[in-house]
């Protein structure tokens, strides 16, 4: 019998998936109830509402380890007085990039934003965050672009672990915008996470597949239904040259 359903969220090789009963038609209505209770609890696991965990799985459906975290600040003669002054240039420096991409064939992703507090909330410089996708050399072609604005381009690969996705992504939503803006935001084309909804056998678990590195895990468990809750960390492909653009479909490891 079919009375499980399997809700599974992937966003590149970072995994979401509950397992839970499902409440039929035929159920008596305290059963119902019971089931229903489960799975709305599964249901929100699985909804991602806040901005950084919006971001968090933004991040890695398309970014990875050869990928870049880029801190661009500004030297004193060039500091722009506002957010939107600092936009532009923002806008300016990113046409340039885009352009020196597509002379050789290749596509430039990213998600931006831009700061100006201190670590202690206090008012501070305009600055910028990106995360972008790599291609193997982009080091100097960034400060290089760069320079016209500012001499310190900080760089950084993303550890992609899955813990980093996370960190990162609370650390680019850490500053609230002014009324009407978004704490960040995507260039076009950022491949979007997959989800994949089915009822499944009542005999079926819910595991993550060997290799891979499980970030959180949960159970509920009543009278009348149950749900697991899984988050983890598909494992790692090869290093690979060149530029990568979308991910594969969703895995996932159930069992009988």
């Amino acid at each position: 019998m079919k009375s499980k359903r399997l809700t599974q969220v992937r966003a590149g090789r970072l995994v979401t998936a509950v397992l839970y009963t499902q409440p039929m038609a035929v159920d008596e209505p305290g059963v119902r109830a019971a089931k229903t209770k489960v799975s709305s609890a599964a249901r929100q696991r699985l909804n991602r509402r806040a901005s950084w965990q919006k971001l968090e799985s933004l991040l890695a459906a398309n970014f990875d380890r050869e990928d870049l975290f880029i801190t661009l600040t500004f030297r004193d003669g060039c500091l722009p007085p506002t957010r939107e002054a600092t936009q532009r240039i923002l806008n300016k420096f990113l046409q340039l990039w885009r352009a020196q991409r597509a002379a050789r064939g290749e596509p430039l992703i990213y998600v931006k934003t831009i700061e100006h507090l201190t670590d202690d909330g206090s008012e501070g410089r305009w600055h910028v965050h990106l995360v972008a996708n790599g291609t193997g050399a982009d080091y100097e072609e960034i400060r290089g672009l760069w320079s016209r604005w500012g001499d310190n381009v900080n760089i950084e690969q993303l550890l992609a672990d899955g813990e980093d996705y996370a960190t990162r992504a609370r650390y680019l939503c850490k500053e609230r915008p002014p009324a009407g803006k978004q704490t960040w935001t995507p260039s076009r084309g950022l491949a979007r996470p997959q989800r994949v909804s089915e009822l499944v056998d009542d005999s079926l678990t819910l595991d993550a597949p060997p290799g891979a590195i499980i970030l959180e895990r949960d159970q509920v468990v009543n009278g009348w239904g149950s749900y697991v809750y899984i988050k983890y960390l598909l494992p790692k492909r090869p290093a690979s040259s060149g530029v990568r653009r979308r991910r594969g479909s969703p895995s996932f490891s159930i069992s009988g």
